[in-house]
């Protein structure tokens, strides 16, 4: 058997109804949502670090999160990990038609056109440039992802100077939550027209705050030591 076999079989064993594992038996898809994204964050940690060992292991803790959920799926009779799989396969295959069909891409712009154009072409039921935008993204990312689309459709300064306008008029004031930390709308505002100018001045605003909090850290840290 490959490794592969044996963390599938791993996975089985867990979710067996007989000698397998009560917490594992108990999971959903649904309570296991946050482990997946807390593996992914773990992941960017490991390759920002560069450490190829924590590398490795990080992708296993993600790729055993994709075979924890196809296990559940396959034990609720929707599908399994080879379904998936394959699923991938084909995705990957129509996105790339200049390497498993006729078209022609010899250019990083010529694959990212084709790559739209073939995504373009599966999701012609959508009727907004943000359906498929995950609503649980971090809000930074998320915003980031909506001006991308924003610009790729041509009117990402038109729609955020609306935006800004709202907030000026007065629409969406901030709301207390019992004496703590309140939602400020028109500061949220503020923080998006930041993020849009930085991606019109060629800033990347998501590995810029990155580096910021990492500095915010060091110095915390180096006071921990005082």
């Amino acid at each position: 058997m490959t490794a592969m076999e044996d963390l599938v079989a791993v996975v089985d064993r867990l979710l067996a109804p007989d000698g397998g594992c009560v917490w594992n038996r108990a999971q959903t898809h649904a309570s296991l949502a946050r482990y997946a994204v807390e593996e992914a964050y773990e992941l960017v940690d490991a390759i920002e670090d560069g450490d190829p060992a924590d590398l490795r292991e990080e992708l296993g803790d993600v790729l055993y999160q994709v075979v924890l959920h196809a296990g559940i799926a396959e034990h609720e009779g929707l599908f399994g990990l080879d379904d998936v799989a394959a699923t991938a396969r084909d995705k990957m295959t129509r996105r790339h038609p200049h390497v498993f069909g006729d078209e022609r891409a010899d250019t990083v712009e010529d694959v990212v056109r084709v790559w739209r154009a073939a995504k373009a072409a599966e999701k012609a039921a959508r009727t907004s440039a943000f359906d498929g935008v995950p609503r649980a993204m971090p809000p930074l990312e998320r915003a980031v992802k909506l001006l991308e689309r924003l610009e790729e459709r041509g009117d990402a300064d038109t729609v955020v100077a609306a935006v800004v306008g709202s907030a000026g008029a007065g629409a969406g004031d901030g709301d207390a939550d019992g004496g703590g930390p309140r939602a400020d709308v028109a500061w949220g505002v503020g923080m998006l027209a930041s993020v849009a100018e930085a991606r019109r001045s060629g800033i990347d605003p998501i590995a810029s705050l990155r580096a910021a909090a990492a500095m915010l850290e060091a110095e915390g840290r180096a006071a921990d030591v005082v």
